[in-house]
């Protein structure tokens, strides 16, 4: 029977048998090919159908923010400063919090800070330094209001549409877990505050614990197919194994628990740091582990294979960076076998550890292609 990319991917994330192995690629915004406009999801969409792999549609739901919080922003010079400096105030019930980052060519044109990788490499004053702080996180960082949700049902609207148009799922990250303090702090303050504030990093895991919850329940009424959780900033090239143990994982298998009580797929990606945690990963209950970087970590394909089998399906494979980025035609052809051979056919989606950029060499990506096509029946 021929399956639908939609079919292939849910019964490939819960190691059910599929019609031939598939494979699910991610492009980053920046990448542009010639014969494609590649300006929204639609065309990302459309491109990955044309190589013949199997795409999903990104849909989100946005946590909501105290009613009484008052926020404001201003732009200043630095003294010593190459780039700007946005700062932003937020007047909570229970005091200011305060964040500034620089505005690097990338980001330029913000009005006002966006948490993220951006707002994290840009640090110039952390959002959270002090016990205090982490009191009034949550005012900015609250469960989604019942107003929110049918605000997001519309603005996802197309997204849904696209989805269905080309019957491929639909995908929430509904999760960042210590990402969420990493992107207010940047990645120095927060290994020194998890150093000294132990347990003020555990209130701020709570904080985020409790938004992904009620995303998951949201996700369920939204027909959402797949759910992501966001662990690549919470692995051991940051943190200790311990944090991992008493923090994330304990928040991780309710949210787990939760998802599958409500008949939702949900899948963990990680990206290096994670070779020492696999035996704890396995064992919290995903049905997928995606991700992970063979090349630029000490985790093999072998070894992530064996941490995994017979726990969760894999959804993993080419290094972006390594391979598609700096390797060749032949060095992609040969990682595409490797990668079989590997996982074999079942509970195996073959996929890139990162986006595919504009800078990657094109001939490289479609080697992998043509090369899964060789091996995928």
């Amino acid at each position: 029977m021929t399956m639908t990319s939609k079919q292939r991917l849910l019964a490939a994330m819960q190691s059910e048998e599929v019609d031939y192995l598939p494979c699910s690629i991610y492009f980053n915004p920046n990448l542009q090919v010639d014969g494609h406009t590649l300006g929204g999801q639609e065309g990302h969409c459309r491109l990955a159908i044309e190589l013949g792999t199997d795409p999903y549609v990104n849909v989100g739901i946005n946590n909501s923010v105290h009613p009484d919080v008052k926020t404001e922003c201003k732009v200043e010079q630095v003294k010593g400063e190459d780039y700007p400096v946005l700062w932003q105030s937020w007047q909570t019930p229970e005091g200011e919090l305060n964040q500034a980052v620089k505005l690097t060519d990338d980001i330029k044109d913000w009005k006002q800070i966006n948490w993220g990788d951006h707002s994290a490499s840009n640090i110039y004053k952390p959002l959270i330094q002090t016990p205090e702080d982490v009191k009034r996180v949550k005012y900015l960082h609250s469960p989604t209001t019942e107003e929110d949700y049918l605000n997001a049902l519309s603005q996802n609207e197309k997204a849904f549409d696209i989805a269905g148009k080309y019957k491929v799922p639909t995908l929430m990250t509904y999760g960042e877990g210590l990402a969420l303090p990493l992107f207010m702090m940047g990645a120095t303050d927060l290994v020194f505050f998890a150093i000294d504030q132990l347990e003020e990093l555990e209130k701020l895991a709570q904080i985020s614990h409790e938004v992904s919850m009620r995303k998951i329940e949201l996700a369920k009424r939204m027909n959402v197919d797949i759910l992501k959780r966001f662990g690549g900033y919470e692995m051991t090239n940051l943190f200790n194994p311990e944090i991992f143990e008493k923090v994330v994982m304990p928040k991780l298998k309710k949210e787990v628990e939760f998802a599958h009580e409500l008949g939702l797929i949900i899948y963990y990606r990680v990206v290096t740091g994670m070779e020492p945690l696999l035996k704890q990963i396995a064992s919290i209950g995903f049905d997928c582990i995606e991700g992970g970087e063979p090349h630029l970590s000490n985790c093999s394909l072998e070894m992530w294979y064996k941490g995994f089998k017979g726990k969760s399906s894999s959804w993993t494979g080419i290094s972006s960076p390594a391979l598609l980025g700096r390797g060749d035609e032949k060095s992609v052809r040969r990682e595409v076998r490797n990668a079989v051979d590997v996982f074999g056919k079942t509970g195996f989606i073959l996929g890139v550890t990162n986006s595919i950029r504009n800078h990657f060499k094109w001939e490289n990506t479609l080697a992998m292609v043509d090369e899964w096509k060789k091996m995928r029946s």
